[in-house]
């Protein structure tokens, strides 16, 4: 597989950041924070899938060709998955009586700091998924370096746009990126299964 693959996974994975930077960027957030936002989502989309690349290429080498299929079955159910989130979101169902209490006492929406730990932790929960790609391709051999630099790279970039788009037109635009993430790496997964 060669590096035009790789930016293709590398896109595919960084559409949750863009969903997700799309909708900071519309609630809003200090253009300090910004910067350190897209350095932490890029840092943990190197982070990730490195970990997930050594694990991948030591089951590799173990098991031969039967890791390569797991990578690729692996890809196929991440991009099932994140097609399936996009057509069936959770919704969440409170009693009329529980909106009125909450209404007033105006805890209508939880407080996300974007400071501290909250930072950290939304920037992983959109890295996750680059864990297990980093698995997958780990055990087709790729060469780790330029991967997780490609993905880290491309994560940061994708965030950025995000933060920057959601300020101007909203998150209509997040939902169309997850479905053609989750078909890129669904389709990917099938290339190399075959």
């Amino acid at each position: 597989m060669n590096l035009a693959w790789v930016v293709a996974v590398a896109i595919a994975l960084g559409t949750d950041a863009f969903s997700l930077s799309l909708a900071i960027g519309l609630s809003g957030i200090r253009k300090g924070l910004m910067l350190k936002f897209i350095l932490v989502v890029a840092a943990f989309h190197v982070l990730m899938p490195l970990g997930g690349m050594v694990l991948g290429q030591a089951l590799g080498a173990i098991l031969g060709q039967l890791a390569s299929w797991i990578g690729a079955l692996i890809l196929i159910g991440l991009g099932g998955h994140i097609f399936y989130k996009v057509y069936h979101p959770t919704t969440e169902r409170f009693s009329f009586a529980e909106a009125k209490t909450a209404l007033l006492q105006k805890k209508l929406f939880m407080d996300i700091s974007y400071k501290g730990w909250g930072l950290y932790v939304l920037a992983a929960s959109v890295s996750l998924d680059a864990l297990s790609v980093g698995f997958s391709l780990g055990t087709f051999g790729f060469n780790i370096l330029i991967s997780v630099m490609a993905m880290g790279v491309i994560a940061g970039f994708m965030t950025g746009m995000g933060l920057l788009l959601g300020r101007v037109i909203g998150t209509r635009l997040g939902d169309k990126a997850e479905l053609l993430g989750g078909v890129a790496l669904f389709l990917i997964g099938l290339k190399l299964l075959f």
